[in-house]
């Protein structure tokens, strides 16, 4: 497995910090990393409550001065006591590609959403076009230290898939945008209308998905 660096653990995800409105919410982040985006969403009066999951040690250690409260442990093994309906939001950024069995969790996690709160993640997409190039063209499929072909990634998402994933867990799937597309944006909607928007999946290396606990 190659080493990630400390970036991979504290980057601010101002992408997901802007979906989420001002108030006080009451957010959970699966694969918190040093804690970095919890703190934010408190500093821009977004969240009253921030509670972490994170299954590295030392990385929890980091996020229990910028959060409220960690949880050192690995979501899929982790018993969860919280009170039913208790958060306003979950987040899972880069976490479900990670999980043997992301649909399990997922729907452990529903009962602790709001009625009408959501689950805000990012996954990256495998149909990205250099994947699909180098596999078809090259017959390569190398893994890295990060990105789409991360050494640590156990599940591969399309688009359709990503939205039967939450489906399947009982969300309803409220939006799933592109993020880090290869296409400037002025050329969108010329060769979008002209592939029916077939081309954007293949252009988009990664999809934020907003899930509603309905």
């Amino acid at each position: 497995m190659l080493e990630k660096n400390n970036s991979y653990f504290s980057d601010i995800r101002w992408d997901i910090i802007s979906l989420i409105p001002a108030g006080k919410n009451k957010i959970l982040e699966i694969g918190c990393g040093t804690g970095i985006t919890g703190k934010t969403l408190k500093e821009e009066n977004k969240a009253v409550e921030v509670t972490g999951i994170e299954k590295i040690a030392n990385i929890a250690e980091q996020a229990e001065k910028n959060i409220d409260k960690v949880i050192t442990a690995d979501i899929e093994a982790l018993e969860l006591s919280f009170a039913d309906e208790y958060f306003d939001y979950i987040i899972m950024a880069d976490i479900l590609e990670h999980l043997y069995n992301p649909s399990a969790v997922l729907a452990k996690l529903k009962k602790y959403i709001q009625k009408d709160g959501c689950i805000i993640a990012s996954i990256p997409n495998i149909r990205y076009w250099k994947i699909v190039r180098d596999l078809v063209i090259k017959g390569e499929w190398t893994y890295r230290a990060d990105g789409i072909l991360d050494d640590t990634h156990l599940r591969f998402f399309t688009r359709k898939s990503i939205t039967k994933l939450f489906q399947s867990a009982g969300f309803t799937v409220d939006s799933v945008k592109p993020r880090f597309k290869l296409q400037p944006k002025k050329y969108d909607n010329i060769l979008n209308n002209l592939t029916l928007g077939i081309l954007e999946e293949f252009w988009t290396m990664q999809y934020i998905i907003m899930a509603k606990n309905t």
